[in-house]
């Protein structure tokens, strides 16, 4: 594929799998998008329904949920966003690959190694020649001419996505970091469960997947550890939207922690970091402390639905469709109070 030197008005997109937080969330970046038109929202369970009818929420939109072809997908398409769950993306990325820009919001691309995937989530990867053919969407530390010139893009997990930003200044020279994240019930998926039911999830916390969670791999990659070299401990939280995460971190020598991320419009770095101060937008307020010789602690807070997903996912088509990487992002100033 050639890239986008041939769009002249506006991009058409296609979200493929609406109905998850993920689908809807990204619906309503792209909704404020000035330069963007929806071709297809697709959902198997509700073709040729009114999406009002499904989401009460969105009843102003005039948008019916259709199931066509991939082949068509492609055909009225520029980019074709993946919202679909982990494990069942791989055949639909196999299928549209060289015929239409894709972005990836599941797992199943955001790992290079074959024998990594397989053990973290537990499936086999039957398309390992893509997996080199991916590039890593975090614009921030992937780069963003290497993300204008792919053809498949990998948005990274959310607790991944945080995590990277706040030991990436410190990659080669960490010694041992633990990190403590705490995230909203939202990252849980809209499936109920036990343990997202609201009178448990509203008054309680709890740890789970202690150093095994799957995004791990993703972390220890731009950092440039080893998974020993981590204690990775995600935690449910009684909110809804957000992460926040606390690492403690140790370097092999003095890291200056002064001037990080002055070229990254989404990420603000403070004295503090709160969770009201970015629901709702696309930025990553992180903060950085330096607690004596070697040792640091760094604070950092993302929406889990927007930075960690939706929003870094229309960053990506934005860098890929040669517009500016902010557009249509700026203006989701978080909801406060």
């Amino acid at each position: 594929m050639d890239g986008f030197g041939d769009i002249k008005m506006v991009t058409r997109v296609s979200i493929i799998g609406i109905t998850g937080y993920t689908g809807l969330e990204l619906l309503r970046v792209l909704n404020g998008h000035p330069e963007v038109t929806l071709a297809h929202v697709t959902s198997r369970q509700h073709e040729n329904t009114p999406i009002g009818d499904v989401f009460a929420h969105l009843a102003h939109m005039e948008i019916t949920i259709s199931n066509p072809d991939l082949d068509v997908i492609a055909k009225d398409s520029d980019v074709v966003f993946l919202c679909l769950p982990h494990k069942t993306a791989q055949d639909t990325v196999a299928a549209l690959y060289g015929k239409v820009k894709i972005i990836d919001l599941s797992a199943d691309f955001r790992l290079d190694d074959v024998k990594t995937y397989e053990k973290h989530y537990n499936t086999p990867h039957n398309y390992p020649d893509l997996l080199d053919k991916a590039v890593y969407g975090l614009p921030e530390i992937t780069g963003n001419d290497k993300i204008a010139t792919a053809d498949l893009i990998a948005n990274p997990g959310c607790f991944a996505l945080l995590s990277q930003l706040m030991l990436y200044p410190f990659a080669g020279q960490i010694q041992h970091t633990d990190i403590m994240a705490i995230t909203g019930s939202s990252g849980s998926g809209k499936s109920a469960s036990d343990g997202t039911h609201h009178p448990v999830r509203s008054h309680n916390m709890k740890s789970y997947n202690i150093n095994k969670h799957r995004h791990i791999p993703e972390i220890c990659r731009s950092a440039e550890i080893t998974e020993n070299q981590i204690n990775f401990v995600p935690t449910s939280g009684p909110f809804t939207r957000g992460i926040f995460a606390t690492a403690f971190i140790k370097t092999n020598e003095d890291v200056g922690i002064d001037g990080l991320y002055e070229n990254a419009p989404f990420v603000r770095v403070m004295d503090n970091v709160a969770l009201a101060n970015i629901v709702g937008s696309n930025f990553c307020d992180l903060s950085f402390q330096r607690v004596s010789e070697c040792e640091y602690i760094v604070q950092g807070v993302i929406d889990n639905l927007v930075k960690g997903a939706a929003g870094c996912a229309v960053q990506n088509m934005n860098l890929i469709c040669g517009y500016d990487e902010t557009l249509g992002l700026l203006s989701l100033s978080p909801v406060y109070p």
